[in-house]
């Protein structure tokens, strides 16, 4: 596990009401080392409008416990790159009591960039929203403790794991209520094997929030979407920040009909 910094060397990026995320852009490392504009796009929605996405999935989470499922809501983060975007949602749980049972973080490894180093290393210095974190590496994984249960004790506990999934290849043998991530779709060899991948983590409840660049990602992809059994809707520009509105940056939540 990368060594934790010291709290004076720590750059806060954003904060989620009182509750700060650091994270420090390195474009040297790759792009993975970096945030790109959707991304952004995303960690600012959870930072200004925290209470409209936790109020959603506190509502699934409702129908599960109906159900008898009280283990709380379970999240994935698709192309990861560098873990940000898992550290905003874990930072919004702590604000906003949203019981958040683990959130798996993922990514492709390949022999320019090393994902996974990265997406611990920002999750590592952010300590105090995460319980457990399990990073899962080459069939063996290691597994660190934090601090989030020092804060606010009445909470559920959270785990991250780190962990190597191939779109359309991998299979976690699970599925998740929550799946997230920004970029997915910018090529159109990626529109298959990422709407198998939502195929294979999702359930009838699930929601998928993706974040995209409207002049990478083709119309055909929402025309594959919707071949494959899914519904999605834009949300509206009021959500999000004055730089991303006007239409070249969308947020789209994506749900099985």
């Amino acid at each position: 596990m990368p060594e934790m910094e010291e709290d004076s060397s720590r750059e806060i990026f954003l904060s989620i009401d009182d509750t700060p995320i650091y994270f420090r852009e390195d474009w040297n490392t790759g792009i993975g080392g970096g945030l790109w504009s959707t991304g952004l796009a995303i960690a600012r929605y959870f930072e200004h409008h925290h209470s409209h996405v936790s109020t959603n999935l506190n509502r699934l989470d409702e129908m599960k416990r109906k159900r008898g499922d009280i283990d709380g809501i379970s999240a994935i983060e698709l192309g990861s790159g560098n873990g940000f975007l898992s550290v905003c949602l874990l930072a919004l749980a702590h604000t906003a009591s949203l019981s958040l049972k683990n959130v798996v973080v993922t990514d492709m490894e390949d022999d320019m960039e090393d994902h996974l180093s990265l997406m611990e290393k920002t999750i590592s210095t952010n300590p105090h929203v995460w319980d457990e974190l399990i990073v899962t590496r080459g069939g063996s994984s290691s597994t660190y403790h934090g601090s989030a249960s020092n804060k606010k004790k009445e909470q559920q506990m959270s785990s991250v794991t780190v962990a190597e999934y191939r779109w359309g290849v991998d299979d976690f043998d699970q599925t998740y209520d929550f799946i997230f991530g920004s970029d997915l779709a910018y090529r159109d060899h990626l529109h298959d094997p990422l709407i198998s991948s939502f195929l294979q983590l999702s359930h009838q409840f699930t929601i998928i929030l993706i974040g995209v660049t409207m002049n990478d990602t083709r119309p055909v992809f929402f025309d594959k979407l919707t071949a494959a059994g899914f519904l999605y809707e834009r949300l509206a520009d009021h959500f999000l920040e004055g730089a991303f509105r006007g239409g070249n940056f969308g947020i789209f939540v994506i749900t099985r009909r």
